[in-house]
């Protein structure tokens, strides 16, 4: 069942012999189903809740009497203590004969407090999927009707079907990792106790070299199995690569559609995205290479320069432009000691370059073709540290001021993100350059 197969599918309905046909047809098709009869005792805990379901099949009636408005409204509350806040898109799917009955179902959908809102409502009739068992035994639930009116569906809602199908990838991906790193113990046991014991040993050894590889000087109890995990994600791209030949071909048919989509996108969520592909949020507190340390208006540090210093000759356009630049902007530094200094623990001195962070309304007052100015974004700020309202920045390095301190002055400070790798490599690259550029004498 193309655009189900990696995601998570929630059955809803208090008849326990109506749900298990059911349940049994995914099976068949390798889609996993998680079962709920509606009892209070048997739904998860509040912190408990759901995340990454994809599809919701819901019986209308729980086994509640009464009008619409009360059938609607109980089935909507429990559902909401099954599903997470942040449980992202997904599709519902309603067993009832009763069109007024879904109407009702997606107001109070709408209205609940915390329940995300579904990409699609459609209602079936579950009685049309129901045929008659071989030899006149019982009747079965057809996963193949189901499955057709699950395609047409997810063929109208294309953007839900290709995330979909990326999910599923991803799992294989993970698990193509975890099966060649297990497979590589070359036990030569002759039972399987000895088998194990040996695969045990030798996978544990293995982790411990990959940890080693990938906190190198700083290896230690706490950064041991988060230095696993760092190590294993390149090996879990590299796999994901080696599935977008596959991803393509099952997604042909929603290529118009995307194609169709003419038009930008709104700038918060292009900088919400690039956000998650240069900046990471975690091990802030930690003194890393590529951290990003923004300055409030009067608290800095005494190694960095001036804001008004950071802007000069950065700036354009009419005097009241670059005025009302001058309330929202920040200072701010990027660490650019290379990162093998860092993991060798052979650091002398920090290399920050200085800069200044701008809102992205106001991007037009920065001069964006001067050589000695890299701007990057736009990028995404929460606003966490109160230093900067939660928008679209551009963040606008200074090559002017590649700075020198020592590390244990830089690391009194708290990053405001770190720029990953990828990102981090080509500011370095860029600011060798313009440290080493030579001026070249021309006759014109």
């Amino acid at each position: 069942m193309n655009g189900l197969g990696g995601a998570r599918v929630v059955l809803l309905d208090d008849e326990v012999n109506e749900a298990i046909p059911v349940v049994k047809a995914f099976s068949k098709v390798g889609v996993p189903v998680v079962f709920f009869d509606g009892k209070e005792s048997d739904l998860p805990k509040n912190n408990k809740k759901l995340r990454g379901v994809r599809l919701a099949i819901l019986d209308m009636n729980l086994g509640v009497t009464g009008p619409d408005k009360t059938i609607a409204s109980t089935l909507v509350q429990t559902f909401g203590k099954i599903i997470s806040p942040d449980n992202g898109p997904y599709g519902i799917l309603i067993w009832t004969n009763h069109p007024e009955l879904k109407d009702e179902v997606a107001k109070y959908i709408y209205e609940h407090p915390t329940l995300p809102k579904p990409v699609f409502i459609v209602m079936l009739k579950k009685a049309a999927f129901k045929k008659q068992g071989g030899g006149g035994g019982p009747q079965q639930f057809s996963i193949g009707k189901l499955s057709n009116e699950l395609l047409k569906i997810l063929a109208e809602n294309s953007p839900l079907e290709c995330m979909q199908v990326w999910e599923g990838t991803c799992f294989r991906a993970a698990t193509n990792v975890t099966n060649a790193i297990a497979e590589l113990s070359g036990s030569t046991a002759t039972n399987l106790d000895e088998w194990r014991r040996a695969w045990r040993e030798e996978a544990l050894k293995l982790l411990l070299v990959i940890s080693k590889a990938n906190a190198e000087e700083h290896h230690t109890r706490e950064n041991c199995i988060p230095s696993i995990f760092l190590a294993l994600n390149p090996l879990h791209s590299d796999r994901m690569d080696v599935l977008v030949e596959e991803l393509t071909e099952d997604l042909s048919g929603h290529v118009d559609q995307i194609m169709a989509a003419t038009g930008g996108t709104a700038v918060e969520r292009k900088a919400k995205v690039n956000t998650m592909l240069h900046l990471a949020g975690d091990q802030l507190e930690s003194f890393n290479p590529g951290n990003l340390y923004i300055f409030g208006k009067r608290k800095t540090a005494d190694f960095m320069p001036t804001l008004k210093d950071a802007l000069q000759d950065c700036l354009q356009g009419k005097e009241a432009q670059q005025k009302a630049l001058m309330k929202p902007v920040r200072l701010c530094g990027l660490e650019v000691t290379p990162a093998c200094d860092h993991a060798q623990d052979k650091m002398r001195v920090s290399r920050i370059i200085a800069g200044f962070i701008v809102p992205w309304e106001h991007k037009d007052a920065v001069k964006r073709n001067a050589g000695f100015l890299k701007p990057i974004g736009p990028l995404y700020f929460p606003g966490k540290q109160k230093i900067v309202k939660a928008g679209a920045y551009l963040v606008v390095l200074n090559s002017r001021y590649l700075i020198t301190a020592k590390p244990s002055r830089v690391n009194e400070l708290h990053a405001a993100a770190r720029v990953r790798p990828s990102l981090l490599a080509d500011v370095q690259s860029w600011a060798s350059y313009q440290s080493a550029r030579q001026g070249v004498m021309m006759l014109s």
